[in-house]
């Protein structure tokens, strides 16, 4: 019996759960990911599959072994060791005002605090409160490294192109993702995706 093909499956998880067709792909993310340390940033056109890639890289540093049983990678010298991941849809995080985008990336990284079992930094500023969540991820790791996976980095930014708002929204973002390259040596991987380069 053939497998069910899906375009609509974004979840690593329910793509293999739900037994659909996977191009196993999985050697190439293990090249992606042999580095020691290493940050990415990828822009690609929509439906190129940047969100199965993330979803698919969360999986694979949690540990989720079972989800890659008759890949690639599983047959390989792959180590298995886990991180703590932050994971960020910036697509969530859209929003008509700085201020009202600030309290969305807020509450998204207050949930990923607590997915992982961290303290959330309260009263602080987001991007400082995103720079010491950083370390605190990382601190839970026997490396005292983490993983940061951050989708639709610029989503935030496209609604707002041509208006006078963009200038707000822009170095909104600058400040937020400055902290992704000053808190660098707490990262064991780290990739950025979006449609566009800003």
């Amino acid at each position: 019996m053939l497998k069910p093909i899906t375009t609509s499956v974004y979840t690593f998880s329910n793509l293999r759960e739900g037994e659909f067709v996977y191009v196993d792909k999985t050697e190439t993310i293990r090249e992606l990911i042999r580095p020691k340390f290493a940050q990415y940033f990828c822009a690609r056109p929509r439906r190129f599959g940047k969100s199965l890639l993330i979803s698919t890289l969360q999986s694979l540093f949690e540990g989720r072994r079972e989800l890659f049983r008759g890949l690639a990678i599983d047959a390989g010298d792959y180590d298995w060791k886990t991180y703590p991941v932050i994971r960020l849809d910036m697509g969530s995080c859209q929003a008509d005002t700085v201020e009202l985008f600030w309290q969305k990336v807020g509450a998204r990284l207050e949930s990923e605090a607590r997915r992982n079992g961290v303290g959330y930094p309260e009263g602080k500023p987001v991007s400082v409160a995103f720079s010491e969540l950083i370390e605190r991820f990382a601190a839970k790791s026997p490396e005292k490294k983490m993983v940061l996976l951050l989708d639709e980095y610029d989503k935030p930014l496209l609604g707002h192109l041509g208006t006078p708002e963009v200038t707000k929204f822009k170095n909104a973002l600058k400040e937020f993702y400055s902290v992704i390259k000053t808190q660098e040596s707490y990262q064991r991987f780290a990739l950025m995706t979006g449609v566009s380069k800003f």
